[in-house]
């Protein structure tokens, strides 16, 4: 058998072993440059030391890989988002303690006025209509819109697969992909909060740290 014979099988036996490995480094991250937190214990840095960030949830959470002005990303989907806004405007309270030696104790969130993210139907006709989500900021002014479509909105909602899941559609499996907003980059413009992230790899907290921003 001449050897382009050879390599040419060799190429079709690779390329045909190389599709289930695409998919399972796909669904394990690997071509994406942000990682879901389910490996982490969420905290919020005040006075700096971590307590526990509770009810917000690590694996709605995600960070971006490098360390060099890392962003932070939540599910625009779910509703634990207003507690990100209550911790930007310092509504809550801390209670030192419990039984978590890598925690300072845990953050108690206060009931206040302000609904941070609300939802709205956005009518076509009489039959048909679209979710919107809308956040806003303490004066009660529109800062950003989602169309609740599950996908990124090429601004500042993007696509993150969750590391290691996968979903079943239609009869087959695919990564699991939810969307995210970039905290960061929301809370700098909108807000005028910056947002940092504090990674503790050996004892697995990742501490958000937010502080008004300084005068540009």
């Amino acid at each position: 058998m001449k050897l382009r014979v050879k390599l040419t099988i060799f190429a079709i036996i690779l390329g045909v072993l190389m599709i289930p490995a695409f998919f399972i480094l796909q669904t394990f991250g690997v071509f994406q440059k942000e990682t879901v937190l389910s490996d982490y214990a969420l905290a919020v840095d005040v006075n700096g030391k971590s307590y526990g960030a509770g009810p917000l949830i690590n694996s709605y959470a995600a960070m971006d890989k490098e360390e060099d002005n890392r962003q932070f990303y939540y599910r625009i989907d779910m509703s634990h988002i207003q507690y990100l806004f209550n911790l930007a405007y310092q509504e809550y309270e801390v209670k030192p303690g419990g039984d978590n030696p890598y925690l300072a104790g845990t953050v108690n969130y206060q009931h206040t006025d302000h609904n941070y993210v609300q939802t709205e139907r956005k009518y076509e006709n009489a039959n048909e209509f679209t979710t919107v989500l809308n956040l806003y900021d303490q004066d009660g002014q529109v800062i950003y819109s989602y169309d609740n479509t599950g996908k990124g909105d090429k601004q500042l909602v993007q696509s993150i697969i969750h590391q290691g899941m996968s979903r079943n559609s239609g009869g087959s499996s695919e990564a699991a992909r939810d969307p995210y907003i970039n905290i960061t980059a929301l809370f700098r413009d909108k807000l005028n909060i910056d947002v940092k992230l504090m990674v503790d790899e050996e004892h697995k907290v990742v501490t958000i740290r937010m502080n008004k921003s300084e005068a540009r």
